[in-house]
């Protein structure tokens, strides 16, 4: 489901990040680690919603409401809402 990641990776920190330095990568990884995993879970949401604005601000004027959610959810994950899913009605 949704678009492959690269397989590229730094080694010993999961993240394929082709900008930044092995260095900086292993420590911006390490930094994240070091976070509780309810910190990460808050970091990850609050990421996760404001990509959502983003795309929501790039929406059309005057859509219904189902249709945006539609929206949202191909361009987050890359592939059509599946069929038969009212996950767009609510």
């Amino acid at each position: 489901m949704g678009i492959e990641a690269p397989t590229e990776r730094f080694a010993d920190t999961g993240y394929g990040v082709k900008d930044t330095s092995p260095e900086v990568n292993r420590m911006i990884f390490e930094r994240m680690m070091a976070l509780t995993p309810g910190e990460r879970l808050e970091i990850g949401l609050t990421m996760l919603g404001t990509a959502k604005e983003l795309i929501r601000a790039g929406l059309p004027e005057g859509l219904p409401e189902s249709e945006k959610r539609k929206l949202i959810y191909e361009r987050l994950y890359g592939e059509p809402l599946p069929s038969g899913c009212n996950c767009a009605a609510h």
